[in-house]
């Protein structure tokens, strides 16, 4: 076989190879950018893709009576200003374990005294918080939601 001929085709194989590498790094570069700009890492950002949200808008056209609003932010957030009856469950407990217990006896509770199931709204400042809970709370099969834009959505919507 002539050697010519064999590095003239591992050529024509080698262009199309390192645009394809090129254009992947780039668009991992620009997934990690926007992932970065919403303050959540790579993995957490393209499963937020799969996380039920409900805009502020939804929710003032929604009843009410069978939503609980958690609130994930830290308890120095919540004092300064929070969603009226919403509960505090810092992101931090969840994360540990003990959120994740304290939201599904929230529920229980409320499923005891009540006949409906309740969608639990879980939200925090602008939002990534809030996916992270769910994400971490996804499996134990309670109606959970995030509201989008978070507490900065609600004040906007109610000007407080």
């Amino acid at each position: 076989m002539n050697p010519d001929f064999n590095i003239k085709t591992n050529k024509r194989w080698l262009y199309p190879f390192v645009l394809t590498l090129i254009i992947l790094g780039a668009g991992m570069i620009s997934l990690t950018l926007i992932a970065k700009m919403n303050h959540l890492d790579v993995v957490t950002f393209v499963k937020s893709f799969n996380t039920p949200e409900v805009t502020v808008e939804e929710l003032s056209k929604k009843d009410l009576k069978s939503v609980i609003f958690i609130d994930v932010r830290s308890p120095e957030e919540y004092e300064e200003d929070h969603i009226p009856n919403s509960i505090l469950v810092p992101i931090t407990e969840i994360e540990q374990g003990k959120g994740i217990e304290k939201i599904q006896e929230i529920a229980k509770t409320y499923s005891v005294s009540h006949v409906d199931k309740p969608t639990l709204i879980l939200y925090c400042q602008l939002g990534p918080r809030s996916i992270k809970a769910y994400q971490k709370l996804e499996k134990t099969g309670l109606n959970l939601m995030v509201l989008q834009g978070g507490m900065t959505a609600w004040r906007k919507q109610f000007k407080l």
